[in-house]
């Protein structure tokens, strides 16, 4: 036993079971705050109400539609206005081009591409007649470039290395590039 007059063993007591209750209590206000601030808890609980707040939320967070404002004009103002109009001589109307305009807009793109299409065509035997005529008048540029125009290299067939293809030919017209 304690040498201490009981009134000290008292307090002693006393101080223990406040320090027991304190720590009840420090550990009830702990879970109560967790529970206030757990959002999942209040949805779970209050379902409708905790709709009602995400709808008034909603409705203030999102921006209103401008309306548009109305002008608002005396009608002397629209009667001056009227009358300042000086009026426009009536243009006649174009009958019979309708058709025509559009015939023109659906043929004209078809005939400009079979132009382009010859244009290429035309350009391109040109190209190969003259490479041929460049490769007979040099044949140094046709051994350089792996045969003559429309024939063998000169020395025939075996003088060609192995593999290689003749040298490039004029298609005729009418004939597909590809």
């Amino acid at each position: 036993m304690s040498t201490a007059p009981p009134e000290i063993d008292e307090i002693r007591r006393r101080m223990a079971q406040i320090r027991r209750e304190l720590h009840e209590d420090v550990k009830n206000v702990v879970e109560g705050a967790e529970a206030a601030t757990d959002w999942r808890r209040f949805i779970r609980n209050y379902p409708w109400a905790s709709m009602g707040v995400a709808v008034a939320v909603g409705y203030l967070i999102v921006p209103r539609r401008h309306r548009p404002t109305t002008l608002q004009v005396a009608p002397a103002d629209v009667a001056r206005a009227v009358a300042a109009e000086v009026p426009r001589p009536a243009q006649p109307e174009k009958k019979g081009k309708g058709i025509t305009r559009t015939l023109l807009g659906l043929v004209a793109p078809v005939a400009l591409r079979a132009a382009q299409g010859y244009a290429l065509q035309f350009f391109e035997q040109w190209m190969s007649q003259r490479l041929a005529q460049q490769m007979q008048q040099h044949p140094e540029l046709a051994a350089a470039l792996g045969g003559l125009a429309g024939g063998e290299p000169r020395g025939g067939p075996q003088a060609r290395p192995p593999g290689s293809a003749p040298g490039p030919q004029a298609r005729p017209p009418g004939t597909p590039r590809f």
